[in-house]
């Protein structure tokens, strides 16, 4: 009898090889699972439509599409008014080196830039992970950039290094990107910065930068390694004293985009709980109800 290359384990042969799904799948399959923020895209279009007059002219009291008026002095007061100086000042008063940067300026760079990639990065690891995760992840996500693109929208606001151009505050520099210049990354630095220029410069409150590292420093706080929790909790601080020390945001702004962090992952959190305990009870009584006892039949009743 002549031996089959491979028998199967009824044959009591030795198991099949796992077939390995091809790389293009995984990458379909991601693609698919990213369409959801897709729509954030969407959103950014839309704000920025919106605030397109503000964007042609970003003086004070000038009005968007629906009406909202630019605010420009009011968040340097707030600051004022908790410090009692402007923090962004106070910080590049001491820090900035002028004109060339420091050796710090290169961690503020790459801190700054993480936010652009920091995202859709994690949303992919958890896609091919823990989709159970991912799923709640990504309506987190979706809440904390939904309710930061309604507040673009309804209170624009100029950033501290729009504010210092106008004489509005204290002056300042735009900050951000001098890293790149510092560790020789021309390139980077160019592109960060046509970045920025095409951007929505009244897209202020709040910080999205913010928002997003406290969120992902609050999504994966609990478990892991020991060690997880503190470079998150320093990453997210990290992001929101670089903000203010660049110009980019007045604390305020970093402030509302923390707490709009915790909010989204507690209130998503919440409705998922919600949901987990809803089917729990409905499978609760499915299991509980009275067997039906059958009806005898005709026949059954002659015999």
């Amino acid at each position: 009898m002549t031996p089959r290359p491979w028998a199967g384990p009824v044959d009591g042969g030795p198991a099949a090889p796992p077939t390995r799904r091809p790389w293009t799948a995984s990458l379909a399959e991601l693609l698919v699972g990213l369409i959801p923020l897709g729509f954030l895209l969407l959103g950014y279009a839309v704000a920025y439509l919106v605030n397109l007059p503000l964007t042609r002219d970003p003086v004070a009291g000038t009005t968007n599409a629906l009406g909202f008026a630019l605010r420009a002095a009011e968040p340097g007061a707030i600051d004022r008014a908790m410090f009692g100086v402007l923090p962004s000042t106070w910080l590049q008063g001491r820090f900035v080196r002028a004109p060339d940067g420091a050796w710090w300026d290169r961690l503020v760079a790459v801190v700054y830039a993480s936010h652009f990639v920091v995202i859709p990065v994690v949303t992919a690891v958890l896609w091919f992970t823990d989709r159970r995760r991912f799923r709640r992840w990504v309506w987190t996500v979706l809440a904390l950039v939904g309710a930061g693109l309604v507040l673009y929208v309804v209170y624009p606001m100029t950033p501290p290094w729009l504010a210092a151009e106008q004489g509005i505050v204290d002056p300042l520099v735009r900050w951000s990107g001098v890293g790149w210049d510092v560790m020789g990354l021309d390139a980077i630095g160019f592109l960060q910065g046509s970045g920025q220029a095409g951007s929505n410069p009244v897209a202020a409150m709040p910080s999205l930068h913010a928002g997003a590292a406290t969120l992902v420093a609050v999504f994966f706080l609990r478990g892991g390694p020991w060690w997880r929790a503190p470079l998150l909790v320093l990453y997210a601080l990290a992001m929101s004293v670089l903000l203010v020390y660049t110009a980019e945001h007045y604390v305020i702004d970093v402030l509302v985009g923390d707490l709009l962090a915790v909010a989204a992952v507690a209130g998503v959190a919440a409705v998922f709980r919600l949901r987990r305990a809803r089917r729990a009870g409905r499978a609760d009584r499915a299991a509980n109800l009275p067997v039906p006892t059958p009806t005898p039949s005709r026949a059954d009743s002659a015999g």
